[in-house]
């Protein structure tokens, strides 16, 4: 049976990634969208044929919803995350999980209380490109250095609610860098420490309050130096041009992961094998919602990974921003709160 859907927030991902992917899978019947744009609501409702509201609680008072899949500035989470919690409505949120642990503990509160489930999007996770890393990685021998990037070139930096702090919780770090961190935790769990060097103001005649260059030194300490990784992420929003990629670097070989293609290469650098994919993103959004819906559904279980494991991600940007403060290294071990003993409906004290 599909789930009864609201569609909170109607900004670009969401047009493009997360309301399309909904309409397409089994699992969503999309029912209302809400915005408080009243023409970006008029637009899309008709364009989909469902009902529009500017109101959340207008919403919520007139529709039953199994689910909502939101996508909003991130001052905005908290109050829609709480209403959508206590009429009992499962939640689908864009990343990052939170700006902070006292948030993410404040959302983790919420959802446990009133017995919801909580999903967070990041759909690398489920595209064949960054999957196939985990197969790879057993074929390169001791990985010994990471490398990642991801850039832009946005030309107005002042504009929007992400040029604001008090709006965003913070910059590049939190908002692209959350992407590199999530295949970081992923791939190779928590560093041992971060050196993070943060850069602001670098469009010229704009004023915006958050940082939009940010150098990520990292390490894995495992006991002995030779077992040693050392890692760099640089992420910016005022690159000439855009770039993503990850190389990791062990022993035996290289795994070089683009957007779009991953390939393990000898320690020569030539090519052993690789895998391609072009076009867009549209069957991972779909199976990104799909594992959602079946974990809420009761068919299915937190197997990719669920909001538990994003404490590990606000762990290492905390102790970035705090290293950068301070110019010295931070360990994200330090700002990491215990929730291995958490259960769903169980709060945090």
């Amino acid at each position: 049976m599909a789930l009864k859907t609201a569609i909170i927030g109607l900004g670009k991902r969401m047009i493009e990634d997360h309301l399309p992917a909904a309409v397409e899978s089994e699992n969503f019947n999309v029912l209302a969208v809400c915005d408080i744009n009243s023409e970006k609501v008029d637009i899309i409702s008709k364009q989909y044929q469902v009902d529009g509201f500017t109101s959340l609680d207008d919403m919520l008072g007139k529709t039953k919803f199994d689910v909502a899949i939101v996508s909003v500035p991130h001052n905005q989470y908290a109050s829609i995350i709480l209403k959508l919690a206590e009429s009992k409505v499962n939640i689908i949120k864009e990343k990052p999980f939170a700006t902070s642990t006292e948030e993410a503990l404040r959302f983790h509160n919420i959802v446990s209380s009133n017995n919801v489930f909580l999903g967070v999007t990041l759909q690398r996770r489920f595209n064949p490109i960054f999957q196939a890393f985990h197969q790879l990685k057993k074929r390169i021998g001791k990985i010994y250095s990471i490398e990642g990037s991801y850039v832009m070139n946005i030309a107005k930096l002042d504009e929007g609610w992400r040029s604001s702090r008090e709006m965003a919780g913070g910059g590049v770090l939190v908002d692209m860098g959350y992407h590199l961190i999530d295949l970081l935790v992923w791939y190779m769990g928590l560093p041992t420490s971060v050196t993070a060097k943060l850069s602001r103001g670098n469009r010229l005649g704009q004023n915006y309050d958050v940082e939009d260059t940010v150098n990520l030194l990292f390490d894995y300490s495992f006991g002995k130096p030779e077992e040693k990784v050392v890692g760099n992420f640089i992420i910016s929003r005022v690159y000439p041009k855009k770039d993503e990629r990850l190389t990791v670097l062990g022993t035996k070989g290289i795994i070089n992961i683009q957007r779009g293609k991953i390939q393990r290469l000898n320690s020569d650098g030539d090519e052993i094998e690789s895998l391609e994919r072009s076009g867009g993103w549209f069957s991972a959004a779909i199976d990104q919602l799909d594992y959602f819906a079946n974990i809420i559904k009761g068919t299915g279980h937190a197997g990719v990974y669920d909001y538990y494991e994003h404490f590990q991600h606000i762990a290492i940007i905390e102790a970035a921003y705090e290293s950068d403060r301070k110019s010295s290294s931070c360990s994200p071990s330090d700002y990491l709160v215990d929730v291995s003993n958490l259960k769903e409906g169980e709060k945090y004290e």
